[in-house]
């Protein structure tokens, strides 16, 4: 999409991935580097929003009917522009569970007639259901959560509650 924006990705990230033979490896030489790689980023996007960068540029624009409606984004920019939509506020929601209880609701009551329906046994069942929500998914989805969250914020994992 922006013909300098794979320079800048390595250049940013070049604290993370550059390894230095004369320095022992340790925690205090992993927080150097994130926050060397921290402070490219936090430059980087401030450079971007003042639009101080010659080839990465953006415009912001709405979203017209039939893209809002559709979810999607009917025009591709070639031209080596970005495009950046303005929020309604309503988007970070979708990320959360926040509205979605019945989604929830229906799925877990889904697996517990399932295995229900397997095992014949609705206590035994219903444990299981439980188990598997609770338990594996949750404690999984959580897990890869914070993963996530720190591999993209740079933040170190311990920091994180």
């Amino acid at each position: 999409m922006f013909e300098g924006y794979p320079s800048l990705s390595t250049r940013i990230m070049q604290p993370l991935t550059t390894r230095d033979i004369t320095q022992r490896p340790g925690l205090e030489n992993n927080i150097n580097k994130q926050m060397v790689a921290y402070n490219n980023l936090n430059k980087f996007l401030g450079s971007f929003i003042e639009h101080s960068l010659d080839n990465v540029d953006y415009s912001v624009k709405d979203k017209l009917f039939l893209e809002s409606f559709f979810d999607t984004e009917f025009y591709d920019n070639d031209g080596g522009k970005g495009t950046l939509y303005n929020d309604s506020g309503q988007s970070f929601e979708s990320v959360l569970y926040y509205g979605n209880e019945w989604v929830l609701f229906k799925w877990e009551l889904m697996l517990l007639l399932v295995l229900d329906l397997l095992t014949t046994d609705f206590i035994f069942s219903a444990v299981l259901a439980w188990f598997i929500n609770e338990v594996l998914l949750n404690k999984f989805s959580s897990w890869r959560c914070q993963r996530n969250l720190a591999s993209k914020a740079l933040i170190d994992e311990c920091f994180l509650i």
